[in-house]
């Protein structure tokens, strides 16, 4: 599921409609429980006009972020610790749906150029909009697919891009200290569990060299997804330990 802070949903929708009938663009950032939108400038009318052969679309059904606005949002994201949490545009006067063409454009050598990254698409017809849908990347597809969206209110925001039960995020939140052996520190553990199981991570602290690494981790879900989650770290030699001290048996 991805989730939206309600005051999010309202600017990306309020962007849509301030540039319509053409397409909007920007770029969602966040630190876990704030969500920060960034807008760009949609060049795809000065490169049509430059170049019709190259362009042939203008920017009432295509977007090309000013490279300007993506690198400064880039370089906002390192220093401040601020991770992306979603791209959006807007679909002027066609339905929410993620275009062949936006696939290509968030794939790199068959794989996606922002894992774990989500696309939100607006649906807006003469300026009123009329649906906001989600996509994120699909291993077992290899392919992007639709997902559910909804909007949570502010203290629940989850990192977006991850599918989730409905309903986990009232259930439990557990904060644990992982130490990685350092023949796991190169393995991409903490993805494989927002991969394998309906469980929500979020890195709240992490010190990781070479030869050994820790992380404090924030586990949100079902608990007994959670448990699960906390079973095959377990299983590849991750110590778990709670924040609180205790050590997960």
């Amino acid at each position: 599921m991805v989730t939206l802070l309600p005051k999010t949903l309202e600017l990306i929708c309020a962007h849509a409609k301030s540039v319509f009938p053409d397409e909007c663009c920007g770029i969602i950032l966040h630190n876990g429980t704030q969500e920060y939108v960034r807008q760009c400038r949609n060049i795809q009318n000065d490169l049509h006009k430059d170049d019709p052969v190259a362009y042939p679309r203008d920017a009432r059904t295509a977007y090309v972020m000013h490279p300007d606005d993506l690198i400064a949002i880039h370089k906002e994201s390192e220093t401040e610790n601020l991770p992306i949490k979603a791209f959006y545009h807007s679909h002027p006067n066609h339905e929410a749906y993620f275009s062949d063409k936006d696939k290509s454009d968030a794939i790199m050598w068959g794989e996606p150029v922002y894992p774990g990254v989500a696309y939100i698409v607006i649906s807006i017809y003469d300026a009123t909009v009329r649906v906001v849908k989600a996509f994120t990347w699909d291993d077992a597809q290899s392919d992007f697919s639709e997902v559910p969206f909804q909007t949570i209110p502010s203290g629940q925001t989850v990192p977006i891009g991850q599918t989730i039960p409905s309903g986990a995020l009232q259930n439990t939140s557990l904060k644990v200290r992982l130490t990685f052996p350092p023949e796991k520190i190169t393995e991409p553990i903490i993805y494989n569990i927002g991969q394998q199981f309906h469980v929500v991570t979020n890195i709240r602290r992490a010190n990781v060299t070479e030869d050994a690494g820790w992380v404090m981790l924030e586990l949100l879900g079902a608990s007994d997804e959670i448990e699960r989650a906390i079973d095959y770290l377990k299983n590849i030699k991750v110590q778990v330990e709670l924040v609180e001290g205790d050590v997960v048996q």
